[in-house]
């Protein structure tokens, strides 16, 4: 595996600060469909963004930007696994048509270019545009009057660690915390390096400042361990989390559970999830479906390791949940449940959960919802997606790893042709936009194959249904390990 470079922040930061706002900004994306443009992009977004450097060295980063509607940004606050010191933010940004566009903004790791497509007003997807650094990211809309309240409720948590604050390992943590007046307790599954563990938490939360941003702990009852955190509140049912010991890379999200999730799974979920493994930093990438009920689990995967493709893989587990809406996973074979333990659940609500897998060999969590549709088909999807995903190409020069993100727009005709817009970030190659186009086909389960390609080259895409406004989307090219989602545009 990667490990991280003693001068990332130094090598970073001085390339960031020679680079600027530079190239990347002035690239033009060719527009599909839309009536977006700079007024669409207006308040304050908080993001969140995974990233690596040229060496795959990993880094997180959260924060808030105010955006006024005309192309500038004219506020904020940052924090990064490389400062979290909470460092105002300014730049300037623009929206085509179709919802893409760039945002050059300066944070804790310099001056940077942010690629960008609007799912909507209230929300976008990013990747890193500039050649030093590669990410993927999100920003939602902050709701205003819940920007100095400490959250209250209980809350479902995963955050994922490249560099985990107790160890420096990969770790993977789902779990709830009730939070009343800045004090939380509750539970947490970890998959810290392939040891899976089950503990009793604590955690505090100090009030946000104006910008929403606040920092707290959360305190390990079985090791002693305590984790600090920054945390932006977006709203009173969410907030994104930054890890912030020394030496620690790691981030994740926090959403407030409501509705009855003692039942624990059931109906038919659509989920994706990624994560470390023994070689390599976002090693696997996992998109499926499945069918949960009365303690039994069936469906499909497409698994994605090491840039190892493994389609449609069978699922056949069995569950039981609890009344805290915790819902643990067991292997199956032929009908017969077994005692071992492959996945545990955190239920959001009875349509969302947040997991963690329990495996020896790779550190990966994810996010599963509830599908809206009973069958899909060709024809249920005609329109235009926000696309973003990221990832590393294992051998792209000379079996040497190169890191590679993408954001877009995705227009699908509802007969089987789809067309790409798209901003691709090779770290071996740099920065280029273009336009790919190909076909489509849709499973009744929500599974959908696309290949689209140009001059340039191809991309194979398997995409799993929620509804026909959002997707979980793997690459399927051999060495090739990026994923992502695809929300409609509205």
């Amino acid at each position: 595996m990667k490990s991280k470079s003693a001068v990332f922040a130094l090598t970073l930061l001085a390339i960031a600060a020679t680079v600027g706002c530079g190239s990347s900004g002035n690239l033009v994306l060719p527009p599909l469909n839309g009536n977006y443009s700079n007024a669409n992009l207006k308040g304050s977004y908080v993001y969140q963004v995974h990233g690596f450097d040229p060496n795959g060295n990993p880094y997180r980063q959260i924060g808030v930007f105010t955006a006024d509607g005309n192309g500038n940004i004219t506020g904020g606050s940052d924090d990064s696994s490389v400062s979290a010191s909470g460092t105002q933010v300014s730049g300037t940004y623009n929206v085509s048509k179709d919802g893409t566009g760039f945002i050059g903004i300066n944070t804790s790791l310099g001056a940077l270019n942010w690629a960008i497509t609007l799912a909507s007003t209230s929300q976008l997807q990013l990747i890193e545009a500039d050649g030093f650094a590669n990410a993927g990211g999100t920003a939602e809309l902050q709701d205003s009057t819940a920007v100095t309240t400490i959250p209250t409720g209980s809350f479902i948590f995963r955050i994922h660690q490249e560099q985990s604050a107790e160890s420096q390992a990969p770790a993977g943590e789902a779990g709830v915390l009730a939070f009343s007046s800045g004090a939380g307790s509750g539970s947490m599954d970890q998959n810290l390096a392939g040891n899976f563990t089950s503990s009793n938490i604590t955690s505090t939360l100090n009030a946000p400042a104006g910008l929403g941003r606040g920092t707290g702990t959360l305190l390990n009852g079985s090791t002693n361990f305590t984790t600090n955190f920054v945390y932006y509140v977006v709203n009173s049912s969410k907030f994104y989390i930054l890890v912030t010991n020394v030496s620690a890379v790691g981030s994740g999200s926090a959403e407030l559970q409501s509705g009855a999730v003692g039942n624990g799974l059931s109906g038919n979920y659509a989920f994706g999830s990624r994560g470390d493994d023994g070689n390599f930093f976002a090693g696997i990438a996992t998109v499926g479906q499945f069918s949960a009920s009365s303690g039994a689990m069936s469906g499909t995967e497409d698994i994605n390791q090491d840039g190892n493709v493994s389609s449609s893989v069978a699922i056949s587990s069995c569950y039981t949940a609890a009344a805290n809406g915790r819902v643990l996973v067991t292997s199956s074979s032929g009908g017969t449940c077994s005692s071992t333990t492959t996945q545990v659940f955190w239920m959001v609500s009875s349509s969302r959960a947040f997991f963690v897998n329990t495996a020896s060999n790779a550190v990966e969590d994810g996010t599963a919802d509830l599908q809206t549709a009973p069958n899909f088909a060709l024809s249920t999807f005609t329109q235009q997606y926000s696309v973003a995903m990221d990832g590393l190409d294992t051998g792209a020069i000379d079996g040497t790893q190169q890191l590679l993100s993408r954001v877009g727009a995705m227009q699908f005709d509802g007969k089987g042709n789809l067309k790409v817009s798209e901003v691709a970030n090779a770290s071996a190659f740099g920065t280029n936009p273009g336009v790919l186009s190909g076909t489509y086909t849709v499973g009744s389960n929500g599974r959908i194959v696309g290949t689209v390609s140009n001059s340039g080259g191809g991309l194979s895409l398997v995409m799993y249904a929620v509804s026909t406004s959002q997707a979980y989307v793997l690459q399927t090219d051999q060495s090739l390990i990026t994923s992502g989602m695809i929300q409609v545009q509205q």
